[in-house]
This record gives structure tokens, C-alpha cells and sequence, in this order.
């Protein structure tokens, strides 16, 4: 194959563009594959192409300002077009699923993938939080003002004096500034989302009430063992919550999808 950019129109046309067309083949530019040494490799419209099913909000501007954000890092052709690698498409759907299942800011969701690669997410395999989820980070971790909540997520003032007043969120006083840990960004990320349909923190009482049941669920297994004196009793105690929650998470989301179920086929309760 001919140097990658040969086959392609100038910059100006825009990656954007539906009727970009390959100079050598005719072919839009969004069907465009190219096979490098053995490495296939997507444009940005093939890439939108196929992730539109599973993440029907894709568009190709998202995918620039996720990359802008410096969560992915497409390589570049000559003339400037962008080229995915099967490296670069499956850090891009973990990208996407971390924002659209578990809320998380994207400053967040870089660090997380630093961590811990760049893989793809199963959801169908993560039914809850991890072990690690479950222990304070060292030194609390990166702590944000509430200006640097409202920039990572888009939350308003009022949304976020809801959020406090209904205890959804907690921060604490340092050097007379009170800061949030990244677990109260990642929910009122969640919350923006949520208003966005019309639901209010004060409707969202009703999860924090059954997170407060469900906890004490929780409490009831794990606490005899963390109570003992068994040398193992911490990761023990980690393990067993670990397996509880994961269940109590699939349990409680199966139950809502039977009612959504009902719902939609106009049943009755």
C-alpha cells in the first residue's frame, strides 16, 4: 500500500466530512481501513462507525475532544488525518464506558486507565466495585474544590448545594477550603446526568436510602470478620466484600430490569 496519506483528500476537506473520498479508491473516507505492516487501522469515521451501536452519542467531534483531553492518541498521517491502531480503539471504548457506567470525570477516568492499561471494559463481567474500590487511597488521594467539581463535570451552584444539602456529597475543610474527594466528582458527574432528565437531588434520596439498607447488608456479613482475630481478617473481609457486593449489584440490576421490563410491555406490578 502507498503512503497512507497519497490516498487521502487534503486537511481542508475536514475528517468530519461524509462525502470525504479517497483519491485512489472512491470510497468514503469513514469506510477507509488501512493495513500497515500487518497493524489494520481505523480512521476516526470508521472508528465512529463502529461504536455508533453501542455508544449511540459517539460522534466524531467527541472523539477529538476525548483526545484533546489527552485520553487517547490516535497517530497521524502526513497531512494530519488521525489512524487508530487496535490499541488506540480499545482504550477508546474503555474511555467511553467508564464515562457512560460509572460516571467518573475524565481527569478521573486518565488516571484510572494510567493505572491500570488500556485494555478494553467488560461490563458484563464488572457487576460492582472492586477490592481496591473498597480502601482509602494513600494520603485521600487528589482532592478538587468545588470550582474544580463544577469544571470536570459542568454541575451548576445549585445543583451542588442539592448535592450537599441532601448529604449526596461530603467534603472537607482544608486551610478553610473545602475540598471533595474524587468519589464525590465522579457523583455528581452522575447527578448532572441525571438532571439532565429531570431528576433533582432530592429525588435521588430514594438510591442514597437504599445504599444505606444495602450497606447494612454489607455490614451484617463482613463485620464479624473484620471483628476477629484471624491474621488474614482485613483481606478476608475485602474478599467477602468484594463477592457480597458484586451480587448485590447484578441482584439489584436484574430486579430493575424485570420492572423496566414490565413497564415497557404495559404491564402491571
Amino acid at each position: 500500500m502507498t503512503d497512507a496519506s497519497s490516498s487521502m483528500m487534503g486537511r481542508g476537506m475536514g475528517e468530519a466530512g461524509a462525502g470525504a473520498v479517497s483519491a485512489t479508491t472512491g470510497a468514503r473516507q469513514e469506510d477507509v481501513q488501512l493495513d500497515i505492516g500487518s497493524r489494520e487501522l481505523l480512521t476516526i469515521g470508521s472508528v465512529v462507525k463502529r461504536l455508533r451501536a453501542e455508544f449511540p452519542d459517539i460522534s466524531v467531534s467527541k472523539v477529538r475532544y476525548l483526545e484533546e483531553q489527552q485520553l487517547i492518541t490516535p497517530q497521524r498521517t502526513r497531512s494530519g488525518y488521525r489512524l487508530f491502531s487496535h490499541d488506540d480503539f480499545n482504550r477508546l471504548v474503555r474511555v467511553l464506558t467508564m464515562q457512560r457506567d460509572e460516571y467518573l470525570p475524565l481527569k478521573v477516568i486518565r488516571r484510572e486507565i494510567e493505572r491500570g492499561g488500556s485494555g478494553p471494559v467488560s461490563t458484563a463481567s464488572r457487576q460492582g466495585p472492586r477490592k481496591a474500590d473498597f480502601i482509602e487511597p494513600i494520603g485521600r488521594g487528589h482532592e478538587y474544590t468545588a470550582e474544580e467539581v463544577a469544571q470536570l463535570t459542568g454541575a451548576d451552584g445549585a445543583l451542588f448545594s442539592e448535592l450537599e444539602e441532601y448529604e449526596l456529597i461530603r467534603g472537607r475543610q482544608v486551610s478553610g477550603v473545602k475540598r471533595y474527594a474524587e468519589l464525590d466528582a465522579a457523583i455528581v458527574a452522575a447527578a448532572v446526568r441525571l438532571s439532565q432528565v429531570g431528576l433533582r437531588p432530592k429525588n435521588l434520596r430514594i438510591l442514597k436510602s437504599a445504599v444505606d439498607r444495602e450497606f447494612g447488608l454489607v455490614e451484617q456479613v463482613v463485620l464479624p470478620v473484620l471483628s476477629s482475630r484471624r491474621v488474614d481478617h482485613q483481606r478476608e473481609a475485602l474478599d467477602l466484600t468484594e463477592e457480597v457486593v458484586q451480587a448485590t449489584t447484578q441482584l439489584r440490576q436484574l430486579l430493575l430490569t424485570r420492572s423496566i421490563r414490565r413497564l415497557t410491555s404495559g404491564q402491571t406490578r
